[in-house]
């Protein structure tokens, strides 16, 4: 995923209460499913942060969540990225809206199929929350660290998250252990 460039735990006027603000290294013009993947974990991570220090969810992570269902949602009826349902598409310009056009699911599928891409969603989002959830785990002091800075300065860069998790780069689980991954 792309590296951490800030993040900041001062409330913004659109309501958030905080945000991580990523930078590219470079320009990406396509997205592998192993990148979508890592990015839904990312953007379960202050969810997931929640549960492990207190033990429960709020709904300061409602926006994450439902950013990173939506993105589970198009790998799955946009992007074919589903064994069980294969390389098809299942979106369709369905309704009237802005220009005419509102995406949404085509009419035509049946509730079988409609019970798989729930079922495949799910699966997803759930598996990028296992994700995180052991990469926080496994570095539960770096994140009480940062957490503590953060609130100390309310603001950090990624430079200074990586130096106080000790990495250079973005943080990640060991090479093969991606629960996402089917």
């Amino acid at each position: 995923t792309d590296p951490v460039h800030k993040v900041s735990i001062i409330p913004t006027a659109k309501g958030a209460l905080g945000y991580t603000l990523q930078m590219p290294e470079e320009d990406q013009y396509l997205l592998g499913e192993e990148e979508l993947k890592e990015r839904m974990a990312v953007m379960l991570g202050g969810r997931v942060a929640e549960l492990i220090i207190f033990k429960e969810p709020s709904t300061g992570a409602a926006n994450d969540l439902e950013r990173a269902t939506d993105l589970a949602r198009r790998m799955v009826t946009e992007f074919g990225m589903s064994e069980s349902l294969g390389p098809v598409r299942y979106l369709n310009d369905a309704g009237m809206g802005y220009l005419g056009n509102v995406p949404g699911l085509r009419q035509e599928v049946s509730p079988e199929t409609a019970r798989l891409i729930d079922r495949e969603i799910k699966e997803l989002v759930e598996g990028a929350q296992k994700w995180a959830t052991e990469l926080l785990t496994d570095h539960l002091d770096a994140l009480k660290q940062v957490a503590q800075t953060l609130q100390e300065k309310e603001v950090i860069s990624g430079e200074e998250i990586a130096r106080i998790a000790g990495q250079k780069k973005n943080l990640s689980p060991a090479a093969g252990s991606n629960p996402v991954t089917k």
